[in-house]
C-alpha cells in the first residue's frame, strides 16, 4: 500500500537567545525590530534561522502546518539601494495608470511546500529601475528594496516566502502584498493585493503529459516534477521527432500511485502499443520493459482503479483518420472505433465485466473509494452528457446509471471525483474532441470552462474563481484573450491545508513571462486552484489559480496527476501521517495514531478524528480540517 508524498517545506525558526530583537539571517541592526508575545519566554520577535534551530515542520504534532511563533519582522532594504531611493519608495507616489499586477492574482490561495511565485506586473511608464515589496500579515512583516529581477518581474525570496506561510493563520489572516516602483525619478505605488495561505502543504509528486519538451528533443513525453523541484525530469520518453513521433505521452495514474499506463504513437499509422508500469517497483520505469502491453487498444486516457488492479478504457467511437488519430467524437490520439474494455494492467489480460451503460464510455474515472465511475456517455447523448454508475469490484459489475450533467451544445469531459466523493469536477467546452484545439486540419482554439456538480443535489456551477471570473466579470490581466481557456482537469486525491486542489491546463498568458499566440503549443500550461470543502451546492467553491512551478516554460503541458510514494514503516522519517503505513507522523517519525487521529492521520470515519478543538472530517481515509 502506498501513501501520498508531501511537498516538504524546509523551515527554520528559532526562539530568542540573548535579546528581544531578532531578524532574518544576514540582517544587521538596521533590519531588526521588537515585538511582544511569542513563546520564547522573553516576549521577543522570532528570527528566521538565527542559530540553526528548526521550526516544528509539516506533520509534527499531527498537524499540517506549524504553530506560528511570535511576530517576525525583516527590513531587507539596507545596502540594496541608495538611502534617498529607499526613502522615496517608502514614501510612495501616485499610481501610474500603466502599472498593474499581472501575477499572482488577487485572493489566490497558496499551499505550503511550493516554490515562491514569480511576481509580475505591467511596469510604470519608463519601465522601473527600483522596487519596494512589502508583505504583511498578523505575525509577519517583510520589506524588500532593490532592483527588479527583470523588467516587471521580481523573484520573491524563498526564505521570506516560507516564513510568511509558517507564520500565517489561514483564511482569516490574509497576506497583504504591496509593490512600489521607481522610474526616472518618478515613484509609482503601491499597487496592492492579498493572498491567502492554506494551513498545509500540497501533497504529491506531479506527472503530466508534455509536448515539444526541450529535454526530449522537442518530442512528447511523460514528465515528473519532484517535490520542490525547479524543473521536471523525463519519466517516460523515447527518441522521436515532433509531431510525427514515435512518442509516449498520453497517460493515467492509479490513485495509490503504484500503476501508470501510457501509450506510444507514431504518425502514420497511429498506435504502436499501450503500456503499463509498476511505479512501486520501478519508480523510474524503463520504456523498453513495461509491465504489460496491448497493441490493439488505447490505454492512455483510461480509468485506473484506485489500487491499479483494473483498467477501464476510454471508448473511442470515431473512425480514425489516416494520418492522425482524430476520429469524430474521439479524443485526439485515440484510435477508433474502440468500445470500452476492461483489463488487468498488471498482466494485460482482458477482464469480463457487466452493466456498463455505454459502449463508448469516454474519459472514465473511478471514485477515490472505487465504488463509482464517471464518464461521458457517448451512446445516449452523442457526447453531451456525464454519467455516474456504481461499480462492484468483486464482480466487475456496473449498475444504476445516473446522468449528472447534460447540455445540448457543450461537450462535458475529463471528469474526476473530489476526494470526499461528493462532487465531480469536469470541463465543458465547444469542441467535440474534448481537447483545446479542434480536430485537424482546423487550427481553431476551443473554448472550455471548469465546472463542478454536486452529486447529492445534481446542482452544477462553473468554477468561476479558477476560470478567471469574479462577480460575473473577468479578472484576468489580458481580457478578451485569456477567458474560457480551461481544459484537462484532474485533482489531488487528498485534502491539504483545508482545501481540495484542482490541476488544469490553461492557454492563458502567464503574467509577462509567457505571452504569445493562444494557439501556440507552449501556451498550454498547468495551473492549480484551491477548492473550498463543503461549499453550498450550486455555488462556486474555487479560488484564483496559481502557475505550477517546475514545469518547462517552452513546452505544452497537460493532464497533471498527483502521484503517491510507497508508505513508510514505523520509525522512518516522515513529513505527515499520509507518508506512513501506520498512518501517523509524530516528531518526524512514522508510527500509528495515539488515541484519536489528528490532521493527515489515517481514519475510517470522522469520529476517529480530533485535534485541538478543530472540527475534522475523515476524507478519503485521512483526517482533514476545513478552511473557514
Amino acid at each position: 500500500m502506498r501513501r501520498y508524498a508531501t511537498y516538504a517545506v524546509a523551515v527554520v525558526l528559532v526562539a530568542s537567545c540573548g535579546g528581544n530583537n531578532h531578524t532574518f539571517p544576514g540582517t544587521g541592526a538596521g533590519g531588526s525590530s521588537s515585538g511582544s508575545g511569542g513563546d520564547d519566554g522573553g516576549g521577543g520577535v522570532h528570527g528566521f534561522g538565527d542559530d540553526g534551530g528548526t521550526l516544528p515542520g509539516f506533520g509534527d504534532a499531527g498537524g499540517g502546518h506549524p504553530s506560528p511563533g511570535g511576530p517576525v519582522t525583516k527590513d531587507d532594504c539596507t545596502g540594496k539601494l541608495a538611502p534617498s531611493t529607499i526613502a522615496a519608495l517608502k514614501g510612495g507616489g501616485p499610481v501610474d495608470p500603466a502599472m498593474k499586477w499581472l501575477y499572482p492574482y488577487d485572493k489566490t490561495v497558496f499551499p505550503g511546500g511550493i516554490l515562491p511565485p514569480l511576481l509580475q506586473w505591467n511596469p510604470q511608464s519608463g519601465g522601473g529601475d527600483a522596487v519596494l515589496l512589502h508583505l504583511k500579515s498578523s505575525l509577519f512583516d517583510y520589506t524588500f528594496c532593490g532592483p527588479p529581477t527583470k523588467a516587471g518581474q521580481l523573484a520573491l525570496d524563498a526564505t521570506a516566502w516560507q516564513t510568511a506561510w509558517a507564520q500565517n493563520s489561514g483564511a482569516g489572516d490574509p497576506l497583504s502584498v504591496e509593490l512600489t516602483t521607481r522610474a526616472g525619478g518618478a515613484v509609482s505605488g503601491p499597487i496592492k493585493e492579498t493572498w491567502i495561505y492554506a494551513l498545509g502543504s500540497l501533497k504529491g509528486v506531479v506527472y503530466y503529459n508534455t509536448y515539444t519538451s526541450p529535454q526530449v528533443n522537442n518530442n512528447g513525453a511523460v514528465m515528473v516534477i519532484a517535490p520542490g523541484a525547479a524543473k521536471p525530469t523525463a519519466l517516460l520518453s523515447i527518441p522521436g521527432t515532433s509531431p510525427i513521433g514515435p512518442c509516449i505521452s498520453c497517460h493515467s495514474v492509479s490513485a495509490d500511485g503504484a500503476t501508470l499506463v501510457a501509450q506510444r504513437h507514431v504518425y502514420p499509422p497511429g498506435l504502436v502499443q499501450s503500456e503499463a508500469y509498476d511505479l512501486g517497483k520501478t519508480p523510474t520505469p524503463n520504456p523498453n520493459a513495461p509491465l504489460a502491453t496491448s497493441k490493439t487498444d488505447d490505454w492512455g486516457f483510461s480509468a485506473l482503479y484506485p489500487d491499479g488492479s483494473r483498467l477501464l478504457t476510454d471508448g473511442a467511437p470515431g473512425q480514425t483518420q489516416p494520418i492522425f488519430p482524430a476520429g469524430a467524437g474521439s479524443n485526439p490520439g485515440m484510435e477508433g472505433p474502440f468500445a470500452s474494455q476492461m483489463y488487468d494492467p498488471q498482466t494485460g489480460a482482458t477482464v469480463p465485466f457487466s452493466g456498463l451503460s455505454a459502449k463508448y464510455a469516454k474519459m472514465p474515472m473511478f471514485s477515490p473509494d472505487g465504488k463509482h465511475v464517471v464518464f461521458n456517455d457517448h451512446d445516449a447523448s452523442n457526447g453531451h452528457a456525464l454519467v455516474v454508475q456504481e461499480y462492484d469490484r468483486s464482480h466487475d459489475a456496473f449498475a444504476n446509471q445516473r446522468t449528472i450533467y447534460q447540455d445540448a451544445t457543450l461537450y462535458p469531459g475529463w471528469p474526476f471525483f473530489t476526494p470526499d466523493g461528493k462532487s465531480v469536477v469536469f470541463v465543458a467546452g465547444d469542441s467535440a474532441n474534448y481537447a483545446s484545439l479542434y480536430n485537424p486540419p482546423a487550427p481553431q482554439v476551443a473554448k472550455g470552462d471548469l465546472w463542478i456538480v454536486d452529486l447529492a443535489t445534481g446542482k452544477a456551477h462553473t468554477l468561476d474563481g479558477a476560470n478567471g471570473i469574479a462577480g460575473g466579470a473577468s479578472y484576468l490581466p489580458y481580457p478578451g484573450r485569456d477567458e474560457h481557456l480551461s481544459f484537462f482537469p484532474t485533482g489531488s486525491p487528498v485534502a491539504a491545508g483545508g482545501y481540495f486542489w484542482v490541476f488544469f491546463t490553461s492557454r492563458r498568458n502567464y503574467g509577462n513571462a509567457i505571452v504569445g499566440a493562444v494557439e501556440a503549443t507552449a501556451s498550454k500550461k498547468i495551473w492549480v486552484s484551491a477548492v473550498s470543502i463543503g461549499a453550498p451546492a450550486g455555488g462556486d467553491p474555487s479560488h484564483p489559480a496559481f502557475y505550477l512551478s517546475g514545469q518547462e516554460d517552452a513546452s505544452g503541458n497537460i493532464r497533471a496527476f498527483a502521484a503517491l510514494e510507497p508508505c513508510k514503516a514505523d520509525g522512518a522519517t516522515c513529513a505527515s501521517g499520509i507518508d506512513c503505513c501506520g498512518g501517523s507522523c509524530t516528531g518526524g517519525q512514522c508510527g500509528t495514531p495515539q488515541g484519536c487521529s489528528k490532521v493527515d492521520e489515517k481514519c475510517t470515519t470522522s469520529a476517529d478524528c480530533c485535534q485541538g478543538g478543530q472540527v475534522l472530517q475523515c476524507i478519503n481515509g485521512f483526517c482533514a480540517f476545513v478552511a473557514q
